[in-house]
């Protein structure tokens, strides 16, 4: 059995930023409350009680630890959380129930880290949802770890697990960041990236939609995920996806034209359109 045991962060600038935007919204309602009352009365309270809140959050975090701990055995996964070493309720799902797995990592204004979840899809169609809550985070370095754990032990999406395997192969270390590293693989060339910036997955992508402007049959278009085919050249496709370690890129049975380049490789940010 393998386990992973991690402290969640107390998340101070995840709070004081909500703070600050809800008292700015309750300020601008009170005008209305006090004039006019109905609907901005109700915002106002509603503003005031989520200020509430985030103050009561930041004060309950300051002294309650949350933990983390997670087992993977060989037909079964596990979590809970504890507060000051008092645990919650144990989750428990059997490997051989999950369809699919899905890692989700969300953003406020474009960098700032908000949330981190693992959607675990089952064979009965139901989700059962890992996720920080609303008053921790795992922050994107525990995030990360997290999507190791589940990779090294072959649980993720497809994709997922080819980028873990080829960073193990290639022997990458994801520490170093603005690094690219590539193989080739069959009928399969791999691009991976370890990058802290957060429009590197977009720059891909408008290279990929430059380059390859005859693989124009989009399968899949997420936030984390671009899956382009061609309508010429059958079993062929590019596949960008993105994860807590970094982004990985699959042409599969694709004539290149050019390797992908970074942000950093490409310079200022003002040549891809930013």
């Amino acid at each position: 059995m393998q386990k992973l045991n991690l402290t969640l962060d107390k998340a101070y600038s995840y709070k004081i930023f909500m703070l600050v935007a809800f008292s700015l919204f309750a300020s601008v309602m009170y005008q209305g409350h006090i004039q006019q009352g109905g609907i901005y009365s109700i915002l106002f309270f509603l503003a005031l009680g989520l200020c509430a809140f985030q103050i009561a959050a930041t004060i309950y975090v300051t002294f309650v630890k949350r933990v983390i701990d997670i087992e993977i055995s060989d037909n079964t996964i596990f979590w809970n959380f504890s507060d000051n070493n008092k645990k919650n309720k144990k989750h428990s799902i059997e490997l051989e129930n999950i369809k699919d797995i899905k890692t989700e990592i969300n953003y406020l204004l474009g960098n700032f880290y908000s949330s981190f979840q693992v959607t675990f899809l089952l064979k009965d169609d139901s989700e059962i949802v890992l996720t920080d809550g609303l008053i921790y985070d795992f922050g994107l370095k525990k995030a990360e770890e997290v999507c190791r754990f589940l990779l090294d032990n072959n649980l993720g999406e497809e994709q997922d697990i080819k980028f873990a395997k080829l960073i193990k192969e290639l022997n990458i270390d994801t520490s170093k960041i603005n690094q690219k590293f590539t193989k080739k693989a069959g009928n399969s060339y791999y691009v991976g990236i370890i990058s802290d910036n957060r429009k590197e997955f977009l720059s891909l992508r408008i290279q990929i939609e430059t380059l390859y402007d005859d693989y124009k049959k989009v399968e899949k278009n997420v936030n984390n995920e671009y899956l382009v085919a061609s309508d010429t050249i059958k079993d062929s496709h590019i596949h960008l996806k993105s994860n807590a370690i970094g982004l990985f890129v699959e042409f599969y049975n694709v004539s290149r034209k050019q390797e992908l380049k970074t942000l950093k490789e490409l310079g200022k940010r003002k040549k891809i359109g930013f």
